[in-house]
């Protein structure tokens, strides 16, 4: 490792950054074989002995995994935690001991991914994902939470092998590259299995059940569906039980952080870390619970009027962002400003949340997979939204401005759609000193 890093220079993190843009980060080359070339040659022994968990599903990966990082670390359990995208600084990707990696560890870890690929050509995400392990080495952790990128087969976080693979939930998403049932994308979201390892998952259909159960089967793996094997009951507080056994733990559970339904697959699998031998203590899990909050997850960022944001980007999450609305009193106008990227599945997302909201302020994403303000437009004119109901706007930053130049003190704004709409929402609240 040493060798590498004097091998390479660091460079500053900016300069990596213009790199991996230059490979284009949008440019999605699913397998394995070239990250598990590089992947062999770093040596990483460290993180081979570390207990693993790798987080796959369609909606809830990333609260899942910041919950998991949270109750080890509180615990005393330094964790490395990965997860993706980012929506400010590249730092946010890689977690250590709950602290954002520092941009020298993370420019020493470029260097050393670059000297090891050689005339590999790794893909944007195959070199973030090989730098976070190397992060990790340095670091000398004793736990890794992984988010999977996209699928889980074939994605280069699977490189590694899980102890425990979670899958919370499994929904129609990039339908064009892990196949358009649910049988086919809970086919590569159960490819994170391995031999003799755990599996817990969080409420499924039963079809996705068969699969991930033939799955676990062939890798001589222990299952544990939720609604089955364990559940949570959220209508007095937060209850956990297992399966054939009496009340485990009972929480308050406070609103809003994490989603409330991804605690209980979350819980599960803090029980089967302690039985692989973690020291997972019940007062960090409580606390993770009750202060664990990721950025862009029905995020509070102001009141009079009320501003939320939420990256909900696909069917599954417009349906738990209708439900969570529904539960909240509406005072006023409850107004959506919406920008999404084109290869979603904008049209189902639309309609679902249509009836959600009094107006819609839709906004161009200018990146190379953001769509046009218009497609959008088009799309709620189709779900018979009244055209002086929909206002367009060329960027998100022209949106943010006009709907709080006309929101009333009770209103109710929801920015959504995508890592990017929230990201440049933040931008525009923050020069407007929100």
């Amino acid at each position: 490792m040493d060798k590498a890093i004097s091998i390479t220079k660091p460079g500053s993190l900016k300069t990596w950054l213009d790199y991996l843009e230059g490979i284009n980060p949008n440019k999605i080359e699913l397998g394995l074989s070239r990250v598990k070339t590089v992947f062999d040659r770093l040596s990483l022994d460290q993180i081979k002995q570390a207990k693993i968990v790798e987080v796959a599903g369609t909606n809830g990966k990333g609260s899942s995994a910041a919950l998991i990082a949270a109750s080890l670390n509180l615990s005393g359990i330094k964790t490395g935690l990965y997860t993706s995208p980012h929506l400010h600084s590249f730092t946010e990707r890689v977690n250590i001991g709950g602290v954002d990696v520092n941009e020298e560890t993370l420019c020493k870890a470029f260097a050393i991914v670059h000297n090891a690929a050689k005339e590999v050509s790794l893909t944007y995400f195959e070199y973030t994902t090989l730098a976070a392990f190397v992060c990790f080495e340095l670091e000398k952790v004793d736990a890794l939470v992984l988010e999977i990128g996209l699928g889980g087969r074939l994605d280069a976080v699977n490189v590694l092998d899980a102890d425990i693979a979670l899958i919370c939930s499994i929904g129609l998403d990039h339908t064009h590259i892990l196949g358009n049932t649910i049988e086919k994308i809970a086919y590569e979201k159960a490819g994170i299995i391995k031999d003799h390892s755990y599996v817990v998952t969080g409420l499924i259909s039963n079809e996705a059940k068969k699969v991930i159960l033939q799955t676990a089967k062939a890798h001589q793996s222990n299952v544990y569906f939720e609604g089955e094997a364990f559940t949570g009951n959220f209508e007095d507080g937060f209850t956990y039980t297992q399966k054939n056994e009496s009340i485990l733990e009972s929480y308050v559970y406070p609103y809003p952080k994490v989603p409330y339904c991804v605690a209980p697959s979350v819980l599960r699998v803090l029980t089967l870390l302690k039985e692989l031998g973690l020291k997972i203590t019940s007062s960090a899990v409580t606390q993770a619970i009750k202060t664990v909050s990721l950025p862009g997850r029905m995020q509070l960022v102001k009141v009079n009027p009320t501003i939320y944001l939420d990256v909900a980007h696909n069917p599954p999450a417009a349906q738990n962002l209708v439900k969570t609305v529904a539960k909240r009193q509406k005072l006023a106008k409850r107004i959506a400003v919406i920008g999404m990227l084109k290869d979603k599945d904008i049209e189902s997302v639309l309609s679902i949340i249509k009836d959600s909201f009094d107006e819609f302020y839709v906004a161009s994403l200018h990146t190379e997979r953001g769509e046009n303000c218009e497609r959008l437009k088009k799309a709620l004119l189709a779900c018979n939204i009244k055209e002086p109901l929909i206002k367009s706007f060329d960027n998100v930053d022209s949106a943010i401005n006009a709907v709080l130049k006309v929101a009333k003190r009770l209103d109710e704004i929801i920015v959504l759609g995508s890592f990017v709409t929230v990201s440049e929402a933040m931008d525009s609240l923050k020069k407007l000193g929100i």
